[in-house]
């Protein structure tokens, strides 16, 4: 078993990288609407419209925020015990950092790249609006981190493994991870936790194991 978190800046191919990666593996990938699912399976029903009617959910700190915060922290840590997943953003990084068994990894470019990569994914020439839209995404990733984990988003600090895909494409990257993550049992200090010693509710367990299957 394993597990590899992946978190990205938007448009810098991480999204990419994380679907190769699994692929190559033969594992599954869990990103947003995966523990969604999982949560839906365990009994939290109306979780998608309670922040997607509301603006700014995630850079808040009330107590609605907090409960769904931990209901995600909750699938992360189930989705670690089943194993063999890569788990796409969501502060798994943060979650799952005492783990000696899981590799983390932080897929970056350059502000430009990721101002044209948006360009060319929603067909659009207006630069100002790109960059006003990644500014937006920045903006609330670093607020959602900080406020939730205590971490910085532009911090390498808590990653294994930091890939620039301004310097290294997507395709490339994807053997450089797979590589890492197999070499992990040799060069994990052995008195870390492993993720198969992680508690979970077995209800919470068993929802997992359905929608990732």
């Amino acid at each position: 078993m394993g597990v590899i978190t992946i978190s990205r800046e938007p448009c810098s191919g991480g999204s990419q990288i994380a679907e190769g990666v699994a692929s190559e593996l033969g594992w599954s990938v869990a990103h947003k609407k995966t523990i969604e699912d999982v949560l839906v399976q365990y009994g939290f029903v109306g979780l998608k419209d309670a922040y997607d009617s509301m603006p700014n959910f995630w850079s808040r700190f009330d107590d609605e925020t907090k409960r769904v915060v931990e209901m995600f922290d909750r699938v992360v840590k189930a989705m670690a015990r089943t194993g063999n997943v890569v788990i796409m953003g969501r502060g798994a990084f943060r979650v799952l950092a005492g783990c000696r068994d899981v590799l983390h990894v932080r897929i970056k470019a350059s502000f430009a790249q990721r101002v044209s990569t948006f360009m060319k994914r929603y067909g659009t020439y207006d630069r100002e609006y790109a960059e006003s839209a990644i500014r937006d995404a920045d903006r609330l990733r670093a607020t959602y981190l900080e406020l939730h984990y205590g971490a910085k988003a532009d911090s390498a600090q808590g990653f294994d493994l930091v890939i620039d895909t301004g310097k290294i494409s997507p395709a490339a990257a994807v053997p450089l991870i797979v590589g890492a993550s197999r070499s992990m049992i040799f060069s994990s200090p052995l008195d870390a936790e492993s993720s198969a010693s992680i508690e979970v509710d077995k209800v919470l367990l068993s929802a997992v194991s359905r929608v990732l299957e």
